[in-house]
């Protein structure tokens, strides 16, 4: 049983039926292709690893996102862009937000003969390129109004060859978003930077040693770094606390398994690497503002 524990499983891959049917979505369309303009404001309380692509950048409301570790809170003039093998989670919405978001697999496009992937070798859809590209407002409109343009025609389709013309439709979008975006991903989106580097190599070890280790002086000696250094780069480059991101992941894990397992709260404890039940309830109470039972309870009764 303990084996089968560890070997969990650590972060859900998510495609976008997951979506669909987790925030309760008339879409019947495709498996492979969404588009909204309404916001959901029912959202997956932990992370998980998206295996489509979504681009795309809010009009009204508020929107804080936290891709690959690294917190963002959207403005009106920032693009969205998150990837496949990336982890995603979004930590708060408000209310009646809109926006113009589309979401698709590689493989949505693959069906075009040339599509953004094949005929571009680097494009704003590459890795290394930023989540998160803040727009003149000038090109914040013009971005936006081509997606709504795009968005307009889809809706105006016919059932007939429905995904054919939506393949096309959005392979136009990618191409011309691409190029709006070419200065920008030439002048400073490409995330290089030691900062980056250093974020990037430590949520990479939170994502492997989170279960095992809290210990802030653990994952310093593992990036051969002090403490204070990892705290304040740490600090500067995510916004948040290494102990704080540490936390995040931790509760997001323990999350999914209490309301996606019938797993017993010693045996998530025990996965975490808590000593006692009572320890692992006492540190999800604090993150949450309720027990691991109450937090069950109160999934189950929604």
């Amino acid at each position: 049983m303990i084996k089968a524990i560890i070997e969990s499983k650590a972060i859900p891959e998510y495609g976008i039926r997951d979506i669909i049917n987790y925030r309760a979505i008339d879409w019947s369309e495709s498996e492979d292709f969404f588009y909204l303009t309404n916001i959901p404001s029912k959202f997956e309380p932990y992370f998980v690893q998206p295996n489509y692509y979504c681009v795309g950048m809010i009009t009204t409301g508020s929107l804080k996102i936290s891709i690959s570790g690294q917190v963002h809170s959207l403005t009106t003039n920032s693009l969205m862009i998150y990837r496949p093998g990336q982890t995603f989670k979004v930590v708060s919405i408000a209310e009646k937000t809109q926006g113009t978001f589309i979401l698709f697999t590689k493989k949505f496009l693959e069906y075009l003969n040339e599509n953004i992937f094949s005929v571009r070798n680097k494009s704003f859809l590459s890795n290394g390129i930023s989540s998160m590209i803040e727009l003149t407002q000038q090109d914040s409109s013009r971005v936006s109004a081509l997606f709504q343009e795009i968005f307009y025609l889809l809706q105006s389709l016919s059932k007939t060859n429905w995904e054919l013309i939506a393949r096309n439709l959005t392979s136009a979008l990618l191409y011309e978003t691409d190029n709006l975006l070419g200065p920008y991903t030439r002048q400073g989106n490409v995330t290089s930077t030691e900062g980056d580097n250093l974020a990037s190599a430590f949520n990479n070890l939170v994502m492997k040693y989170f279960k095992t280790s809290r210990s802030l002086t653990f994952y310093a000696t593992k990036l051969g770094i002090t403490t204070s250094t990892l705290y304040v780069e740490i600090k500067k480059k995510l916004g948040e606390s290494p102990s704080a991101l540490i936390a995040h992941r931790v509760i997001s894990e323990a999350s999914y398994l209490i309301t996606h397992t019938s797993r017993t709260f010693s045996e998530i404890g025990y996965l975490l690497n808590f000593t006692d039940p009572f320890t692992f309830s006492k540190y999800f109470k604090k993150h949450t503002g309720l027990s691991p039972k109450q937090y069950r309870k109160q999934l189950i009764s929604q």
